[in-house]
């Protein structure tokens, strides 16, 4: 393909090598065009087609490469024009690279291409501990972070699809991976938080940012500086006495600012401590037309980003924003793609809560809005399960209304992937929800994978249910391999996922059936548990372990994956001690197995989400770690 470009900006050389990349991926494509682009300062992006040119008119660089992106898609028409209107100035994603994946540079890259082609020009990269500071040899310490160079690579390839690449860091709570080092008891308030008020803390503030003003190009910086529940209850106390949390968390956030400006940064931080110190309730919790007037408040130009990824009625989201808009100009708003719910993604939720957020969004003409991808526990859902839920965030920006039928097409064209066969995965933890939609963020294809089979601890729900959990999950297993056939980009995908339904077939009711022969004392069913039941379900889990490993070392760094391998493996291990616990009985070397005795009683009360995302919870009634 020749393209002659015709703009007069400095973005030439840019989108020349963008283009040449986006283009090399269509390898089939070689017809002779003449590409005109213009860049104009206007809420709209114009494609027109004739014969062998086109002509694009868009904002901005990321605009262009969504434009291009969706003319390399439909060049078998002959003629075309297509419009589209930006509803957001900025629309992006924030990666999780903290909860031990930090993601590799290629995969960053495959992520920001993506970004492209969607026309979203945001990328966070949510590090707590996981960047390299000078003087800080512990700072991410066997965590995998992301050295200088690497951070100005991403952050050189980001500009080259007009996508800005922002730290997204923490300056105050979030930071127990940092704290628990050698030699930062000076400036720890509790495990988990920064002591506000000392000296020592604000050098080590200085030294996060100078690194941050150093490694990225932008001059926006995200704080961070949420969910410190403690603020002020720990060393502070002991050494100030007690002060209301809305005036330290004002005071530490201004002498934040002020390094800030002295760096020439412009701040961020999420607001959740905003409003809960000075509400002390829940973040959520405050009554419509809530008067602010006399809360403590932030400087008025530091962006306070509203986090919410679990409301789809669009009455809180308008009445969190009125509150926003009370303690600050700049808002900002993130939403989420839901794959921190245990093994398997939630679209469920994420479509019902980004419909009714963005669509309020828009109504109060919010500027910026983020997708974030947490990684919560240990990164235990691969990363490609955030793709549908960032389409749709992509979707909701040039598009007044949700319309399926072009939002498959987008996902088709700018992943490479089948948004049907994606959406499938929502049902590995729809299990106890009768084909409902999972709005409540059950998640039982974790704590079935993880329970242990001799203690049986979820058990009561899974008899409760009356549900066929072998049949479900073996027909999720058949439509898992068929998704994996039709698609190379993402067969691995899909087989780990094929391989994680064969396990729960065999596994989700395995504690059950092990319980309701030992009380009926039918040894026979023990012992083809034991001999035929669980080395199969070892199998599945081997390969399962094996599919899971490939996609970790093929998307982030191997610092984290040793969690995940002794998680997984300690279900292997503890099937294996089943088998020989139930062996022993059958031989009479033991007389009695007393974990199956045990009551099973209901983990969740009624009225609770059957959700459980703690591993530690979910393996044992026993302590992990019994001291404090």
């Amino acid at each position: 393909m020749n393209i002659v470009f015709s703009s007069d900006k400095k973005e030439y050389n840019t989108i020349k090598k963008g283009t040449e990349i986006l283009l090399a991926e269509n390898d089939g494509f070689n017809q002779n065009i003449e590409l005109f682009v213009k860049f104009q300062d206007r809420p709209e992006i114009l494609i027109n087609k004739r014969k062998d040119q086109i002509h694009i008119i868009c904002r901005e660089i990321s605009h262009y490469y969504r434009a291009l992106n969706y003319a390399i898609h439909h060049m078998e028409e002959d003629e075309f024009q297509y419009q589209e209107h930006v509803c957001f100035e900025r629309n992006g994603l924030m990666l999780d690279c903290s909860r031990n994946a930090v993601f590799t540079v290629e995969k960053v890259k495959f992520l920001i291409k993506t970004l492209a082609k969607l026309g979203m020009n945001v990328l966070m990269l949510y590090t707590e501990d996981t960047y390299e500071v000078e003087g800080q040899p512990y700072f991410g310490a066997y965590r995998g972070k992301y050295t200088k160079d690497e951070i100005k690579e991403l952050d050189a390839y980001a500009s080259m699809f007009g996508v800005e690449l922002v730290p997204c860091i923490q300056t105050l709570a979030h930071l127990h991976n940092a704290l628990k080092w050698p030699g930062m008891d000076k400036i720890r308030d509790s495990a988990d938080i920064l002591q506000p008020e000392k000296k020592e803390t604000y050098q080590f503030i200085e030294k996060l940012l100078s690194s941050v003003k150093e490694n990225f190009s932008t001059n926006r910086v995200h704080l961070g500086m949420d969910e410190a529940v403690m603020l002020g209850l720990g060393n502070y106390l002991k050494e100030n006495g007690y002060k209301k949390g809305s005036l330290i968390i004002r005071e530490h956030c201004n002498r934040v600012v002020d390094i800030c400006r002295k760096l020439e940064l412009k701040p961020m931080i999420w607001s959740d401590m905003y409003i809960t110190a000075n509400s002390t309730g829940g973040y959520y919790d405050l009554p419509e037309n809530t008067d602010c007037s006399k809360w403590e408040k932030p400087k008025k130009d530091l962006g306070l980003v509203y986090w919410d990824y679990y409301h789809d009625d669009t009455r809180t989201y308008e009445k969190m924003l009125d509150i926003h808009a009370q303690l600050s100009d700049n808002i900002i708003f993130a939403g989420g793609s839901w794959i921190w719910n245990g093994i398997s993604p939630n679209y469920s939720k994420t479509y019902a809560c980004t419909k009714a957020a963005l669509s309020t969004c828009k109504k109060y003409n919010i500027k910026e809005v983020l997708c974030t991808a947490w990684m919560d526990n240990g990164a235990e859902t691969p990363v490609d399960a955030l793709l549908p839920g960032l389409v749709l965030f992509a979707h909701l920006d040039f598009h007044r209304d949700y319309d399926e039928t072009i939002l498959k097409q987008e996902f088709r064209n700018c992943t490479g992937g089948e948004f049907d066969d994606f959406m499938t995965l929502d049902n590995f933890d729809s299990l106890f929800l009768n084909t409902k939609e999972n709005k409540e963020a059950q998640n039982p294809s974790k704590y079935l994978l993880y329970q242990d089979p001799m203690l049986g601890i979820f058990d009561y729900h899974v008899k409760e249910s009356g549900v066929n959990t072998k049949s479900y999950y073996q027909n999720i297993q058949k439509c898992m391999k068929e998704c994996a056939k039709k698609t190379g980009k993402y067969q691995l995908l899909f087989s780990f996922y094929e391989k994680l339904a064969a396990v729960l077939a065999d596994k989700a009711d395995l504690g059950m059936c092990i319980k309701s022969a030992y009380d009926r004392s039918d040894r026979a069913a023990l012992k083809d548990i034991s001999q035929n039941v669980i080395p199969g379900i070892i199998c599945n889990l081997t390969d399962m372990k094996s599919s899971r490993e490939k996609i970790w070392m093929n998307d982030a760094k191997p610092f984290g994956y040793e969690i995940l391998d002794i998680k997984i493996g300690g279900v292997i291990t503890r099937l294996k001690s089943t088998g020989y616990r139930i062996d022993n009985y059958l031989n009479g070397n033991v007389l009695r197995l007393e974990e199956l005795e045990e009551e099973r009683l209901p983990y969740f009360t009624k009225g609770m989400d059957k959700r459980e995302n703690l591993w530690n919870r979910i393996i044992s009634g026993c302590d992990l770690n019994d001291t404090i």
